[in-house]
């Protein structure tokens, strides 16, 4: 990006999307494009592309570059063709529409290694920890829903007004996360995420007068190590087949 081009970032420009993989694993037959297999599914793109979790790696033709290992994302457009050999599943991802503010913190321990003889203190690198840390405003039909923050940490009863009951019971059960401290829809802009595998703990709910009625979450990683991406936007290039073309 030249230097006229740079964006300064504010809080405004931050979003974050939550959500689990596809019960479908979607296989390769290096014929059929991304958008071909998982056409019946009707997917959503997010950022212009389909977030997929890397499940299987081909062992030649993989559309995923090297360095992208299993369960890590990788973006696509929809007009790859998987190799023999690639799978993936697709995320589902949420729009946490209720959030107000969020943060990841990424620490590393550091361990002191000085000797007698050292004139300065030395240090090798530990551990590396990361925290999520959500703020979210309560906002009915939002905030009360299934995979949202509150369900994730205990179970959730819903009544309809004829009668039945949805119970959902997601809690302990890890998300993804795709925090985006850029979301961007202008093209020679970047969508600038971080992505990583999480579970929610810790909600505080309650409310008081004069104020906001709002709930807090912190987060912990699971699984695979947390990954920042950085996608230039692009115009949309998978489109589906036309049912009725002219003749």
């Amino acid at each position: 990006m030249s230097a006229q081009n740079q964006k300064v970032l504010i809080g405004d420009d931050s979003m974050i999307l939550t959500g689990d993989p596809s019960a479908a694993v979607y296989k390769g037959d290096g014929v059929k494009t991304i958008y071909e297999l998982t056409a019946a599914d009707k997917p959503e793109k997010t950022a212009n592309h389909f977030m997929c979790i890397i499940r299987a790696v081909a062992a030649e033709n993989s559309i995923f570059p090297g360095g992208l290992a299993v369960d890590k994302l990788f973006p696509a457009s929809g007009n790859e063709v998987p190799g023999l050999g690639d799978e993936f599943q697709l995320l589902i991802l949420r729009h946490q529409a209720d959030c107000s503010s969020w943060s990841l913190s990424i620490t590393q321990t550091e361990i002191d290694v000085t000797r007698l003889n050292d004139q300065f203190r030395k240090y090798r690198l530990g551990k590396k920890d990361a925290q999520l840390s959500l703020a979210s405003i309560f906002t009915v039909g939002e905030s009360d829903q299934i995979g949202g923050a509150i369900n994730r940490s205990m179970q959730l009863v819903i009544k309809k007004k004829d009668g039945t009951f949805i119970i959902s019971d997601e809690a302990n059960r890890s998300l993804y996360l795709l925090g985006f401290v850029n979301k961007s829809a202008t093209p020679g802009e970047t969508d600038d995420f971080v992505f990583a595998n999480i579970f929610l703990f810790n909600v505080r709910l309650g409310g008081q007068s004069g104020s906001a009625q709002s709930y807090d979450a912190s987060g912990r990683l699971t699984g695979m190590d947390p990954v920042f991406y950085s996608i230039e936007t692009q115009e949309a290039t998978a489109t589906a087949p036309d049912p009725d073309p002219a003749p």
